[in-house]
């Protein structure tokens, strides 16, 4: 047999001895017994539901939650020292304004009895009238002040209105239903309601420098007819008279030469020093006049400060024939006349050197 024919018989010899030996191992491992290592089961995942993903929230998660109105109002109580952490409070409140239902907002308002948290939700309520103009905003308002026994509370509730954008005293003059409101409150025997009108008048007026028609008018009759002195010389000097028609100057003249309460003449006095250049002439007549018959030094100083501020440099002459009828007041019309000197050309620059004056005054002194 030739050396090629030995190796071919060499090379299957080996591969048979190679399969034989890999067939014993396998049936050597079918004929064992089981193996020491348990095998752990593994419990098949239940598919999700395919309508998981896709099924709505439940419903109580699309309602507001109150705990977010109600821990702002508790923030805002407990900032009671920190006047600017109370104003970032009411910046939160106002940005809950718009997703807030009504409903739930004027539930707190009506439940609240801390007077100062009462003050800043009424104000938040009273805010949404601005947008829509919807007058039931304010009777909400204006009915629970009627009802609300706590003066505090209530005084609140007047400053509120605050909120409007408009003067609240004009817009509630607008309709029937509101007109009475602030007649009602000038009159309430609480002087912390009182205050609260001569504020909001006093806050109206300074929006647009006192130069209103409406709130200045507004101002004068409140002051004709409420029955303390103090409310209604505070509504006096709540805004010029400079925008004011002749009927309400009037009024302003009427109540200096009648008044029986002093305060009130030495209001009625300064406003009139604010009237318009048609309404000068008849006022410093009456200014004049009432001069020469008043008693009260608190009065007629009053008198000489509006002749001064109607006349400026003209009103040299006058105060000059104003000496000698009350010689203790003679000195104060000197100092008005040395004032008047400089000639200045605005009252704001006569007050300011009176004041200057006085100043140094009390230093010497």
């Amino acid at each position: 047999m030739s050396t090629r024919a030995k190796k071919k018989w060499v090379g299957l010899g080996a591969g048979l001895i190679a399969v034989l030996a890999g067939l014993g191992v396998w049936r050597s491992g079918r004929t064992d017994g089981p193996s020491s290592e348990t095998p752990v089961p593994v419990a098949p995942t239940a598919p999700a539901p395919a309508s998981a993903s896709k099924s709505p929230p439940p419903e109580d998660m699309l309602r507001p939650v109150p705990c977010e109105l109600d821990s702002l109002v508790e923030e805002y109580r407990q900032g009671k020292g920190s006047p600017a952490w109370r104003r970032y409070v009411v910046e939160q409140l106002r940005g809950l304004l718009e997703s807030l239902p009504p409903e739930q907002l004027w539930a707190k308002v009506e439940a609240e009895q801390d007077p100062e948290a009462l003050e800043a939700l009424s104000a938040l309520w009273v805010m949404r009238f601005n947008p829509t103009g919807d007058r039931s905003v304010l009777e909400r308002v204006l009915d629970k002040a009627g009802r609300e026994p706590d003066p505090v509370r209530k005084a609140g509730m007047v400053r509120a209105l605050r909120a409007l954008d408009a003067p609240a005293s004009v817009v509630l003059a607008m309709e029937e239903s509101t007109r009475q409101a602030y007649r009602q409150w000038v009159k309430d025997p609480a002087p912390e309601v009182r205050e609260a009108v001569v504020g909001n008048l006093t806050e109206e007026a300074g929006r647009i420098f006192g130069r209103s028609q409406s709130v200045a008018e507004q101002a004068v009759t409140l002051a004709s007819e409420a029955g303390d002195p103090k409310t209604a010389a505070g509504l006096l000097g709540a805004s010029s008279i400079e925008a004011a028609r002749t009927p309400a100057v009037d009024s302003v003249r009427r109540l200096l030469q009648e008044s029986e309460h002093p305060e009130v003449r030495a209001a009625a006095a300064k406003a009139l020093g604010t009237v318009s250049v048609k309404e000068t002439g008849r006022t410093m007549q009456a200014l004049n006049g009432r001069f020469a018959t008043e008693r009260e030094r608190e009065v007629r100083s009053a008198i000489l400060e509006s002749i001064s501020r109607l006349g400026l440099a003209s009103a040299v002459p006058v105060l000059q024939k104003l000496k000698g009828v009350d010689p203790s007041m003679d000195g104060e019309i000197d100092t008005w006349l040395t004032l008047l000197a400089s000639q200045p050309q605005t009252w704001n620059l006569l007050l300011r050197d009176k004041q200057a004056l006085e100043h140094g005054r009390g230093q010497e002194g």
